[in-house]
């Protein structure tokens, strides 16, 4: 299989979750005809429980000396067989550590609380340490090397050479978090050109921008919905595992999608309600049980974690739900207090007596303290929806688009619905791959998002000629013997300024600050407000750098590198030329410390 006329001729998405993880693909052809032909994996099948899915638990196992062993069901499985064994010692597994690169962002400015650098390392299962980079790719190489073999399956004589490959990111990620992901790509065979990063909430609009989707009306029957028209305008609440990712869209003529407001969210996902759960059985047997049944039946743990993944989504506000949670857990109990824990709530002794009861090795948790588990989040996702829907560039919008692996939740839905009586809730079928197949559809076609928002205000570090009238005194470097007022903010583009994809761009001329200099290194800079002044404001943050190579040295301070940010992209892209000239200078962007 060739390249034809310079394009891929397959387009295989990853969809990196928090939770479940897998791929989708389509081939050039196919997508011509009807976009929504899409290919998925239906293979990952968990052996204890039989079922099938088309994802596999983002989860990873490593041998005692580092080496990658397996990854999803297969690795939970591997990984309980040593426990049950006491073979663990020295094995690393890791479980649903992609929130790891979440780094949230202070809301007074553009810091974030936390920084990511490429040194990152993970904990596993034991407390070990492993370099968080070297996780991420085994665990993209994995899959990547999953879909090769289903491919050459399909079509003997395929090519890694004739994919494209797209790894989706949370909107709300920062560009470090972004950049993180490419590296690791990279790391795992998948090379920078045939690499694009796509805002999981963007690849769920495109694809439910195409389908054909389900709406209750006010009466109660259920109506069809035809693919969107242009104009019309939605708003697309992606819940997923770790992070809800929230966008908003207008149809434009030409059937794509111009972004009405900035990507928002945040870390209110699936595992948020999982904490919580864990949180109350804490509670219900005393930290001494809990941590005797932690330490001592791990297996029975992840066990525990997997049994409350299914049963969350089908949690409702009437009845109860029966959670299964094995001996050893009721054991610990026993151990500790020396008594069942069916005979204490039986007897009345537990504040949980009136919403738990023992069966056998299973809990009986009445309805209202299920639901408390998803409060938090779903006090969060509204209180966000309802600031995002005060906006004045909002008032048109009257659709709500749920996908995600957490918007299946009934109990989810149902939240929203009442929440906003006034909006038209859509739940796809598959919401859960909703942003999976829209990140193949986007693959083929990048330019079905052609109109993003700037969500900050974005710009580079430069210096001016020092005046003592104009600038602070703590601005003032002499450089080559002359005063320059250092730290200025020169504004490139401004928040909440359309940025149209291919078009929008800002230059900046690039001089070397000393004659001598052989690399040029500009400083971008992100902020919260629209014309900040100085880079250290407390608004700005610096997002990266750009090290550009001026190894001739002949013209001394007058050489000259044209530097071009180009905006309306998933990543910010840097491109630099040596002004005068068709030479391209060598230039690296670098946003991880």
């Amino acid at each position: 299989m060739a390249r034809r006329g310079g394009g891929y001729l397959v387009v295989a998405a990853i969809d990196f979750g928090t939770t479940y993880s897998g791929y989708a693909y389509s081939f050039r052809d196919e997508f011509k005809k009807d976009p929504l032909t899409i290919h998925t994996n239906q293979q990952w099948k968990d052996k204890e429980s039989q079922l099938v899915s088309y994802k596999a638990p983002t989860s990873i196992l490593f041998e005692k000396n580092g080496k990658f062993k397996s990854f999803g069901f297969e690795a939970e499985s591997a990984y309980n067989d040593l426990m049950e064994e006491e073979e663990e010692e020295g094995w690393r597994f890791f479980r649903r550590f992609k929130m790891n690169l979440y780094r949230e962002i202070d809301t007074e400015c553009a810091r974030p609380v936390r920084k990511l650098g490429r040194a990152l390392k993970l904990k596993d299962a034991q407390g070990q340490t492993m370099p968080a980079m070297d996780i991420f790719s085994a665990a993209i190489k994995y899959l990547k090397e999953h879909f090769l073999l289903a491919l050459q399956n399909a079509i003997m004589d395929s090519t890694s050479d004739d994919i494209h490959w797209v790894l989706t990111v949370p909107a709300i990620w920062s560009d470090a978090a972004k950049q993180f992901m490419r590296e690791a790509a990279k790391q795992a065979g998948i090379h920078d050109k045939q690499l694009t990063l796509a805002l999981e909430p963007e690849a769920a609009a495109i694809y439910c921008k195409e389908i054909a989707v389900k709406a209750n009306t006010e009466s109660g029957e259920s109506r069809d919905l035809s693919a969107f028209t242009s104009g019309e305008q939605f708003l697309l609440l992606d819940i997923g595992g770790g992070t809800v990712d929230i966008t908003c869209h207008e149809v434009k003529v030409d059937g794509t999608l111009k972004e009405i407001e900035s990507p928002s969210g945040g870390p209110w996902g699936g595992t948020v309600v999982d904490e919580a759960y864990f949180s109350f059985l804490k509670d219900l047997v005393g930290r001494e049980a809990w941590e005797d049944f932690k330490t001592n039946n791990q297996s029975d743990l992840l066990e525990l974690e997997r049994i409350f993944e299914i049963k969350k989504r089908i949690v409702s506000n009437d009845g109860h739900s029966v959670i299964r949670v094995g001996t050893n857990f009721l054991q610990s109990y026993k151990n500790v207090h020396k008594s069942t824990l069916a005979r204490t709530l039986s007897e009345s002794k537990s504040v949980y007596s009136p919403v738990v009861e023992v069966k056998k090795e299973k809990l009986k948790i009445q309805s209202h303290q299920m639901v408390e588990f998803f409060q938090g989040p779903m006090n969060n996702i509204v209180e966000h929806l309802e600031r995002i829907f005060m906006k004045i560039s909002m008032r048109r919008v009257s659709t709500i688009l749920m996908v995600g692996g957490f918007s299946e939740s009934d109990l989810m839905k149902r939240k929203i619905e009442t929440s906003f009586p006034g909006k038209t809730v859509i739940r796809p079928l598959e919401a859960s791959m909703a942003v999976l197949k829209g990140a193949v559809m986007f693959g083929h076609a990048p330019q079905a998002i052609c109109e993003r928002t700037s969500p900050r205000t974005y710009g580079i570090n430069v210096s001016v000629p020092y005046n003592d009238r104009l600038h602070p005194s703590k601005s003032l470097h002499v450089c080559d013997g002359m005063e320059m007022s250092t730290d200025v903010f020169k504004v490139m583009v401004k928040i909440g300024q359309q940025v149209i994809m291919g078009k929008t761009k800002a230059d900046h001329v690039c001089r070397p600050a000393r004659a001598r200099d052989t690399v040029s290194v500009v400083e971008v800079y992100e902020s919260t407000e629209e014309n900040p002044e100085y880079t250290f404001n407390p608004s700005c943050r610096k997002l990266g750098e750009l090290r550009v190579s001026m190894p001739d040295t002949t013209k001394g301070k007058e050489r000259t590198i044209v530097v071009t940010l180009h905006f309306g992209f998933t990543e910010l892209k840097v491109t630099a030329i040596e002004k005068g000239t068709k030479n391209i200078a060598e230039a690296k962007f670098d946003c991880l410390n």
